[in-house]
C-alpha cells in the first residue's frame, strides 16, 4: 500500500509544530500534529506504509510502527484529506490510540492527530448586520434599527426578534 495524498484544491501551511490544511471544496480546515503532518506530507503515491513507519521513527525520534501509520491514514482519510481510502491488513484493523500507546509504549503526543472545523465562506465571514434579509440565508443577523445580534433573517426573509423566527418583526 502507497497512500496518495490529496493536492488538489488544498491550501497548505506549514508552522512549526503543525501542518494546517484548508480544503477549498468543502471549506474545512484542519490542523496536522507533527505525526499527521509528516505522513501527509510523505504520501505521494510512492512510498510505503513500512517506508512512512521508518520516516516517522527517524523524523520523531522516537518507536513508530505500521499501526501509527495506518491510524495516521485512517485519519487523514476522515478529513478526505487522501486520494483514495486506504484499506489497512487485517492485522492494523482496530487498533486505537490507546492499543498503539500500550503496545509501543508512545506518549500521547506522538498519536496522530487531526483537527477540522468548517470554516466560514468569506462573504459569512466579512458579514455583519444586513438591513435587507432579501436572499439571505436563515439566521443571518440583520436589524432595522440596531443593536445587532438580537435579530435574525427568517426562511421567508423577514427580519424577526431573537433569531428564533417568532411572530415579532424587529423595529
Amino acid at each position: 500500500m502507497k497512500p496518495s495524498a490529496r493536492r488538489e484544491g488544498l491550501v497548505v501551511t506549514e508552522l512549526r509544530n503543525e501542518l494546517l490544511v484548508y480544503d477549498r471544496e468543502s471549506h474545512r480546515a484542519h490542523c496536522l500534529n507533527p505525526t499527521a503532518a509528516l505522513v501527509f506530507k510523505h504520501s505521494d503515491g510512492n512510498t510505503s506504509v513500512a517506508e512512512l513507519s521508518r520516516l516517522l521513527s527517524r523524523e520523531l525520534d522516537a518507536p513508530a510502527d505500521e499501526g501509527l501509520v495506518w491510524l495516521s491514514l485512517e485519519r487523514l482519510a476522515r478529513a478526505s484529506l487522501l486520494e483514495t481510502r486506504p484499506t489497512p491488513p487485517p492485522t492494523a484493523e482496530g487498533w486505537s490510540r490507546r492499543d498503539l500507546v500500550r503496545r509501543a509504549g508512545l506518549a500521547a503526543a506522538l498519536l496522530p492527530a487531526v483537527s477540522s472545523i468548517l470554516a466560514p465562506k468569506s462573504a459569512e465571514a466579512a458579514a455583519s448586520c444586513v438591513t435587507s434579509c432579501a436572499g439571505r440565508p436563515p439566521g443571518t443577523p440583520c436589524f432595522n434599527t440596531p443593536p445587532c445580534g438580537t435579530c435574525g433573517c427568517s426562511p421567508a426573509f423577514t427580519c424577526l426578534e431573537n433569531a428564533g423566527f417568532g411572530p415579532n418583526p424587529c423595529p
